[in-house]
């Protein structure tokens, strides 16, 4: 499995190239070919959010998996670096609706789930949750087709 990302979050972050345009010489100037400028960056606030769109902060609680059964394990490998050190329970209702979780040096940092019967757009239905610093709570939700890996709080102790 290639990094557990589920798309391609980085090329959403990555810098676009910026366009140049004309501007007006200046009263009183004895300039008459235009002048160039790079048109500036978006707001700071503009680019914050379009940094964390794929991401979402908060507290959220792991899928009701009542009706769901144990389908299948595997290990993985959850930071891209060619070892499977993260332990994957894939799980499964008479739905068709998929739910995993994500197991590192004993720890479940993850969570996702997949209901069939959804388009996948709906990210309170269709979604990953990971706990990204260790402490027990999810605090991050992803969609499905986001990229997301083992917390770093995880990666150093991973038995290589």
């Amino acid at each position: 499995m290639a990094p557990l990302g589920l798309g391609l979050l980085l090329c959403a972050c990555s810098e676009q190239p910026q366009e140049t345009v004309a501007l007006a010489p200046e009263k009183g100037s004895s300039t008459t070919a235009p002048q160039t400028a790079v048109v500036p960056p978006p707001p700071p606030q503009a680019q914050a959010e379009a940094e964390t769109a794929s991401v979402e902060k908060g507290v959220f609680f792991k899928p009701e998996l009542k009706d769901f059964a144990l389908h299948n394990e595997s290990d993985e490998d959850g930071d891209g670096d060619g070892v499977n050190e993260t332990h994957v329970r894939r799980y499964i209702n008479k739905a068709g609706d998929t739910a995993f979780s994500m197991t590192t040096n004993d720890k479940i940092w993850a969570w996702s789930l997949n209901t069939k019967a959804d388009d996948d757009s709906d990210v309170r239905k269709n979604y990953v949750i990971r706990n990204s610093n260790c402490d027990s709570v999810f605090d991050e939700r992803y969609s499905l087709n986001a990229e997301f890996h083992v917390p770093p709080c995880l990666q150093d102790g991973v038995k290589k």
